[in-house]
């Protein structure tokens, strides 16, 4: 997204989490939730006018709005999950009333709040600047000087938290903002009040792995201002070596090593190393209060933050915010009717960003008024100049058949020859592709060095993919269309001279299989990686650090693409040599995915950009938007993209857009696993995102026509979208209850 997430950072997601077995018995946590849908017109919320999405984490959604009087805010929309919940929305209200009277200058204000509707939201002013965690990925770590005015910021942000009686619970690079005039600590909004705390769901830990108080992960009622403290140290540490005090790695290792091991402070300045390692004791009365730690840090200068690269950032930023809080009000469209066949509201704002202020508002009228008519453009039934609503999409057919589907969290859905694959991380379970009905669950024997049961890491190719971790190896298992294990090849090992903090790196992704090369994203407490590995052999052919968490892989089976640190390099996919680097290809931290036709290889953001394999030369670039696109689908010489409101059919040898259709329904925004659309050569197939009943939606792949809508009110998670595959002219569709087969005709 060109704005960062405001007080949720995508990647690490705040959860609740569980601690390893060993040495001790911990808090045994809830599962994760879905996305939350909007439950009101995706214009507005309450009172405010919604721009885009800035970010998700484990409480909500937050969007980017704006008042009726022209301020901007981040708008926090809790998931109905929680609201639903027993006792939650008097919390809530009691939290949001404590928030209110935080008043300090590095935190931005809490403006306004409804614990009684419908999904409870919160809006805080917003603040135009990229959180820390983005600097230090883009701009790098920071010097001395600057990790005091950080330190000294941060500080004083939690003597305001304090002093109005809460605990922020969340401190992190993701809910701290590099503002102009000093750092900002956000999400504190949510935090549950000191004397709140009996509310607490019993064995629940929230907060995120690597900076959380061994206290909060121990045992979350004895969180108090202190564990606030420890996460400060966090992040200072974070600030200056651009990684975690406890490594990185599995929830459970980084959650172990907070608890039980010293903290790794290499790379901390000499100056400042005593005053971080305090805030990081263990016992959480030898750590120094936050007024002695606001005394330790001086003299500090909050502006010592600003690097000209910063500066540069948030003058864009400050200027976008700008256009938004003057332009004219939008009309608010209903959610199941379809969008002007003019520019969105997306288009008009990008339009407004690059144009200025003055212009935006002055041309807003004719950008809304005026339908254009883009060549090629088919599918969606268009509103004219009439502003008559167009009608609601055709129901689609009835299922060949429907099974009951066995509940899994977050789960995912693949085709594996005759196979439908459901998994989450824990289980894995086969579908019979006639019928529905459940053929296995899979139950791998594990190497014996192994902790415990697999966990699945998905299906690529004919194999399903999964992980058994040891300690001293990690290990990649494979499976057939039967559920039964094909190969296990230890890949990972420890090394001997990392001392207390030997472990083999975990087996986190398989990105990609290609001519027999499985290419692995890995993580671990030197940082993360990607190993190439022959399936057939075990062999690990070549592996290669990378320099952020926002990388990934790919192959034509010639090459491997690999995104890393804003950069595309193509290496030899057996040989891990580098023959081309195509540098400032992508802001890093926009997370793009990859797509190849076997000539070029699509990396797909904002926009769609499309590079030779075999030497890396630009040769297009297309559907460029303000805000992340979907991942992209490449099927022959197309590709198919799209947003929550577009679907876009490109060539990929020219980058011409043949079709571009503007969706009736709003189209589920996607994550980081999420595939593309399901194609085949006659039909393209996308979740929607709908707060009463989610489901599907069916075009044509030829023309881009809208065909038919499945919404299935036997959803009981709302918010959760379904999972489609496709085959030839048959649809696999799953709720969270129930698993479908549709054909669908090729009219």
């Amino acid at each position: 997204m060109n704005i960062p997430a405001h007080g949720e950072d995508p990647r690490v997601p705040r959860t609740r989490t569980t601690l390893p077995q060993p040495p001790t018995t911990l808090p045994q946590p809830p599962t994760p939730a879905a996305p939350a849908p909007q439950q009101q017109s995706q214009a507005r919320i309450g009172p405010y006018e919604v721009f885009q999405l800035l970010g998700e984490g484990g409480m909500g959604r937050v969007f980017l709005a704006r008042s009726p009087g022209s301020r901007l805010v981040a708008l926090k929309v809790i998931r109905p999950e929680y609201a639903e919940a027993p006792n939650f929305r008097g919390r809530f209200r009691r939290e949001a009333e404590a928030a209110r009277r935080v008043s300090g200058f590095f935190t931005p204000p809490v403006l306004d709040a409804d614990a009684d509707a419908r999904q409870p939201w919160l809006a805080t002013a917003y603040i135009p600047a990229p959180s820390l965690h983005d600097v230090v990925q883009r701009f790098g770590v920071l010097p001395e000087p600057a990790l005091r005015g950080l330190g000294a910021g941060l500080a004083e942000a939690l003597l305001a938290i304090h002093s109005a009686g809460l605990v922020h619970r969340d401190l992190k690079p993701g809910n701290v903002l590099a503002a102009a005039d000093g750092p900002r600590v956000i999400d504190f909004g949510i935090s549950r009040a000191v004397d709140a705390t009996q509310l607490t769901r019993t064995d629940a830990v929230m907060g995120t792995p690597g900076f959380m108080a061994p206290e909060q992960i121990v045992s979350s009622r004895d969180a108090g201002p202190a564990a606030d403290v420890f996460s400060l140290g966090c992040v200072l540490v974070f600030a200056a070596t651009a990684r975690g005090p406890f490594g990185s790695g599995s929830t459970a290792e980084v959650l172990y090593r907070a608890v039980h091991a010293p903290p790794r402070l290499t790379g901390i300045p000499d100056a400042l190393r005593p005053v971080v390692a305090a805030c990081l004791e263990k016992d959480p009365a030898a750590r120094p209060a936050v007024d002695a730690l606001l005394a330790a840090l001086g003299p500090a200068e909050s502006s010592a933050l600003l690097t000209p690269g910063l500066r540069a950032d948030l003058a864009q930023r400050e200027a976008h915010a700008a256009v938004l809080a003057t332009a004219p009000p939008m009309p608010v469209t209903p959610l199941v009717t379809a969008a002007l066949s003019g520019p969105s509201r997306r288009r008009f704002l990008w339009i407004a960003a690059a144009g200025g202020t003055a212009a935006a508002a002055a041309g807003a009228t004719a950008l809304v008024g005026r339908p254009s008519k883009p060549a090629g453009r088919a599918g969606g039934a268009a509103r004219g100049s009439t502003g008559r609503p167009a009608p609601k999409v055709p129901a689609g057919p009835k299922p060949q058949w429907s099974s009951p589907l066995r509940p899994l969290s977050g789960s995912q859905l693949r085709l594996l020859g005759d196979t439908l694959v459901q998994w989450d991380q824990s289980t894995a379970i086969g579908y019979d592709t006639a019928n529905g009905k459940e053929r296995w669950t899979a139950d791998p024997r594990v190497p014996s060095d192994a902790n415990g049961k697999p966990q699945w890491l998905g299906v690529e190719g004919s194999t399903l993919y999964a992980t058994a971790w040891g300690g001293e190896r990690g290990h990649l298992l494979g499976l057939d269309g039967d559920g039964k294990l094909k190969f296990s090849h230890p890949v990972t090992t420890s090394d001997p001279e990392d001392g207390a903090y030997a472990s083999a790196d975990h087996i986190e992704h398989v990105f990609c299989v290609a001519d027999s090369v499985a290419l692995l994203g890995t993580g671990g407490h030197k940082g993360y990686g990607v190993y190439a590995v022959d399936i057939a052999s075990g062999k690990v052919l070549w592996s290669r650090r990378v320099a952020g968490s926002d990388f990934r892989a790919h192959s034509d089976g010639r090459t491997c693409f690999l995104l890393d640190n804003g950069e595309v390099l193509g290496l030899g996919l057996r040989s891990g040599k580098v023959n081309w680097t195509v540098r400032k290809a992508f802001r890093p931290g926009d997370y793009p995915r990859l797509a190849t036709d076997g000539n070029a290889v699509l990396v797909t953001s904002t926009k769609v950009q499309a590079f030779r394999a075999s030497d890396g030369r630009r040769l297009w670039t297309a559907v460029d938007q303000p805000t992340t696109l979907n991942p992209t689908t490449v099927l022959g010489s197309r590709a198919y993209v799209g947003d929550e409101h577009t679907v876009f059919a490109l060539d990929t040898r020219s980058g011409k857009q043949l079709w571009h259709t503007t969706s009736p329904l709003t189209l589920d925004p996607g994550g980081a696993i999420d595939p593309g659309p399901a194609v085949t050569s006659s039909l393209l197939a996308v979740p929607t995102f709908s707060a009463e009943t989610p489901g599907f939606l069916v075009l044509g792949a030829a023309d881009g026509k809208v065909r038919w809508a499945h919404q299935g009110p036997e959803s009981k998670n709302k918010s959760q979208a379904w999972r489609v595959q496709t085959t030839g002219t048959t649809i696999y569709a799953a709720s969270d209850t129930t698993l479908h087969a549709f054909r669908s005709d090729s009219r």
